[in-house]
């Protein structure tokens, strides 16, 4: 077994942080949160409308459609999704059949709009881009000469 080389070890250290800033990126998703009030939330039960306008807690107006990520937060933190114009929210209860969801309105803490955003989108990929080409270039810087001839 050869004994790890600084450069080696360097990489392996670069490609660990490159893999873990990739991987936090991909979680939090390309994707901005929204705060809706009931109210606003309720509007996105039926589909007489769609795309249909909501505003956010912020004041901020959010264009709904059908693929839009709908959710509802429980009291204890437990995120629920909720299919955008399929769901029915009463005075008691919250009721998503086509995902098998049935909640009291007394345990839910909040209602969420999640909605692309082309700013993370696009710096996803330039962070992606730039940190491939970042492996190869220190690859390349790395590597030495090699030679397959033992003369």
């Amino acid at each position: 077994m050869t004994p790890a080389t600084p450069q080696s070890r360097f990489f392996r250290s670069m490609t660990a942080i490159v893999t873990i800033l990739v991987m936090s990126v991909v979680t939090t998703g390309c994707f901005n949160t929204y705060s809706l009030t009931r109210d606003e939330f309720a509007k996105l039960q039926q589909p007489d409308e769609v795309p249909r306008v909501v505003t956010s807690e912020s004041g901020q107006s959010l264009q709904v459609n059908r693929e839009t990520g709908l959710f509802v937060r429980s009291l204890g933190g437990r995120r629920y999704p909720v299919t955008a114009f399929n769901f029915k929210l009463t005075q008691s209860q919250l009721v998503a059949s086509d995902r098998d969801t049935l909640l009291m309105t007394s345990e839910l803490e909040s209602y969420e709009a999640d909605l692309l955003s082309t700013g993370k989108t696009a710096t996803l990929i330039a962070g992606g881009l730039g940190a491939v080409v970042g492996l190869i270039l220190v690859t390349v810087a790395t590597a030495g000469e090699k030679s397959f001839n033992d003369d």
